[in-house]
């Protein structure tokens, strides 16, 4: 994996970008930094990312070969692979919740007339779904009641399609429940939050698609970004949504770019030189997944965070911040890599209670040093201070072994964006200080590392 800062609009989507020490800041909806990280599968021909949830896990499907299809999770610092269906059914997963539930698609055996079946996957192994009366059958999303969204597709006996539906699926009573959009063909339903809120699209012509937003009543409205072809994929509990634009048309070689916010009031972002970047998941941290295609047009998978730059630096060299934050509510701060970091918290500053240190930088894999112990942490994993022998939180820690090699792309140099909470509400003014290379720079190492180190080498 790899990580750089990005946050590029398009003129044609909101105000223009101001270049800041290697990364775009986009002053559309708020200012708001955007981390993208690479995320690839180890050997895959193709990744393809599709959902987050609120502990870090980022799940998709990815390909050796583009024939046969298989579903990843990743977390703490790892890939897992799920197993294949029991009759050896290839899978492609959508959506994660917070209690660890998967689902998605599958290939369909031995079913007459079908041939994909949605699932749900979880502890106890696979359930499949399949619509009455529906040729395939696809879940997108599940909350953390285990509500799970999606749509039906019908076909006619000589293969005609007929359109596709938008539902609601309860697991426990069995019931779907459907979505339409006017004048729709196809509607797919995808976010859903705790409360129920849906978000989805209705694809028509002429005009593209228009986004909805349903909520439990049933009520929905509808939305266009700029007046383009617009899908929403992801919603989070706070409200905040993200899918992507489709500038002109829907063919193959057509700009996408992500939102993210609440439209009208909107951030609208890609990464730099990528013609397409596809907006599909969103957790509680704003946090936002997808996928994105490269100049090749290989698709990859992506991971980006919202972050707070520094407001300067300190007499010592050290990341100044001037942050608002709530108790318990995670904010990210993200100054250039280095090989450690020293966080602290300024004089009448709340403490800090909770860690989260980024995927995509090096192996992933960091230690955590305070007051003298030291605690191995995978990347994306949360580390709780006060339940780990801090009661009242930390007034500063350290990170260290992060990988020399990590800090290798002098022209986009590579973020380490940070989530913190505090124990009250209060303001962060501390200061986040890079850990020097102890002495001069390895011999072996290049000149990329060089000049991307020769900053803070002392």
């Amino acid at each position: 994996m790899t990580n750089a800062r990005k946050g590029l609009l398009i003129p044609r989507l909101a105000a223009s970008c101001v270049a800041l020490a290697g990364s775009f800041l986009c002053p559309s909806a708020g200012s708001a930094t955007y981390v993208f990280t690479t995320i690839d599968y180890p050997g895959a021909l193709f990744t393809d990312v599709r959902g987050v949830n609120n502990n870090g896990q980022i799940v998709g499907y990815a390909s050796f070969d583009t024939v046969h299809f298989f579903t990843f999770v990743y977390s703490g610092g790892a890939f897992t692979r799920l197993p294949a269906g029991p009759s050896g059914e290839d899978t492609a997963a959508d959506g994660i919740n917070d209690p660890g539930a998967i689902v998605g698609t599958a290939e369909a055996f031995g079913i007459p007339g079908v041939t994909q079946q949605a699932f749900i996957y979880d502890s106890t192994g696979y359930r499949f779904h399949v619509r009455p009366g529906a040729t395939n059958s696809y879940f997108r999303a599940i909350n953390a009641l285990g509500l799970t969204t999606g749509y039906s597709e019908t076909f006619a006996a000589e293969g005609t399609w007929l359109g596709g539906t938008g539902f609601i699926f309860d697991p426990v009573s069995g019931t779907y429940t459907d979505i339409s959009v006017p004048d729709a063909m196809l509607v797919i339903a995808q976010g859903i939050n705790t409360a129920g809120t849906v978000v989805g699209s209705g694809q028509s012509r002429p005009g593209g698609s228009v986004a909805f937003v349903r909520d439990a009543s049933g009520a929905q409205t509808y939305f266009q970004v700029s007046g383009l072809s617009t899908k929403a994929r992801g919603i989070n509990n706070a409200g905040l949504i993200t899918g992507f634009v489709e500038v002109a048309g829907e063919v193959a070689a057509t700009p996408i770019f992500t939102f993210v916010g609440t439209p009208p009031d909107q951030h609208n972002i890609a990464i730099d030189g990528m013609q397409q970047t596809v907006g599909e998941g969103i957790n509680d941290s704003g946090q936002v997944v997808g996928l994105f295609n490269d100049s090749a047009w290989n698709t990859h998978g992506f991971l980006a965070t919202p972050a707070e730059l520094p407001m300067g630096t300190t007499s010592g060299g050290g990341f100044a911040f001037s942050v608002p934050v709530e108790a318990y509510t995670p904010v990210y701060i993200d100054p250039q890599v280095a090989l450690g970091y020293l966080y602290e918290v300024g004089k009448n500053d709340p403490s800090f209670a909770t860690v989260r240190l980024p995927i995509g930088i090096g192996d992933s894999r960091y230690t955590i040093i305070v007051d003298g112990h030291a605690y191995p942490i995978a990347g994306g994993e949360l580390f709780d201070f006060e339940r780990n022998a801090h009661p009242g939180g930390v007034r500063r820690f350290r990170v260290t072994d992060i990988e020399m090699d990590a800090a290798l792309d002098p022209v986009n140099p590579h973020a380490f964006p940070t989530q913190l909470t505090f124990t009250e509400a209060g303001r962060f003014s501390g200061t986040m200080t890079a850990l020097c290379l102890p002495g001069p720079i390895p011999p072996r190492a290049g000149d990329a590392l060089r000049r991307a180190l020769g900053r803070c080498t002392h």
